[in-house]
């Protein structure tokens, strides 16, 4: 019996390392793209609010196969969301001099800008099963920051004249750790499609404070769910499309062009 199984886990090695050396699946390449992110702990950024605005920004993906099975990989991005509101009230009282009653409006204007920094590092082992299809298992580590300011501005006028305007200014950040372990699996459907999948765990650890923040408080071990296609438009460059799931604090969109070196 343990000759058979001897024998079997000898005979996988040998498949693996034969793929290997055909692989048309290559893991050298250096990306750039557009990147959307949801946030959902975030009223501004969650797609079920009716105040929804995700993030829109840049990434930058790099690996690179450093031995025969191992690669290491890393990925930066940069992403911002802009808004603004203005809230108005009208009532007839007596003017800050006391001078006669008339129409008073009060305007509210508040006006924001969120940006979000991630970025991660990581290595990983791959497995060649044929030509066409591989199995990569990374772990990585990774921050992302949310950086807030907020402009408040109060207008007290009537009938035309502005008796008070006054400015308050707000800034605030917050930085959360992340780990995240993942396997995902690479299929050549001709030359030019190739069709991915991936599934994993992330941990993010960090203070959840205000509406700015990452996530609702330290959070367990959260599912991670990856999906993407890619066509080759020459034999180097290769326009790349993903979508990520991460149920606790985010949705990713990127669409990419990828060169392989």
């Amino acid at each position: 019996m343990k000759y058979a199984v001897l024998a079997g886990a000898l005979s996988l090695f040998s498949i693996t390392a034969a793929a290997n050396q055909a692989s048309l699946l290559s893991y050298d390449y250096v990306e750039v793209g557009y990147t959307k992110t949801d946030i959902k702990s975030n009223d501004k950024t969650d797609p079920d609010s009716p105040m929804y605005s995700g993030y829109d920004g840049y990434v930058i993906n790099l690996s690179k196969q450093i031995f025969e099975s191992w690669f290491v990989t890393g990925s930066y991005s940069q992403s911002r969301v802009d808004y603004s509101s203005t809230t108005t009230f009208t009532s007839f009282a007596p003017l800050p001099d006391g001078t006669y009653t008339s129409n008073m409006t009060d305007s509210y204007y508040e006006t924001t800008d969120m940006s979000l920094t991630r970025y991660n590092v990581g290595f990983g082992y791959i497995q060649h099963f044929s030509r066409e299809t591989s199995v990569d298992y990374a772990l990585k580590y990774g921050k992302s920051k949310v950086k807030t300011e907020e402009t408040f501005v109060h207008r007290l006028e009537s009938d035309g004249n502005v008796f008070d305007v006054s400015k308050t200014y707000y800034e605030g950040s917050e930085t959360a750790d992340s780990f995240e372990v993942t396997a995902q699996i690479r299929h050549l459907l001709s030359e030019q499609f190739e069709v991915n999948a991936g599934v994993g765990y992330e941990r993010l650890h960090g203070v959840g404070a205000g509406y700015v923040r990452l996530h609702d408080a330290e959070s367990e071990n959260n599912l991670l769910l990856k999906a993407g296609i890619n066509y080759a438009v020459t034999e180097k460059i290769t326009f790349a499309a993903s979508y990520s799931y991460t149920d606790e604090y985010a949705d990713i969109a990127a669409a990419a062009f990828r060169y392989y070196f």
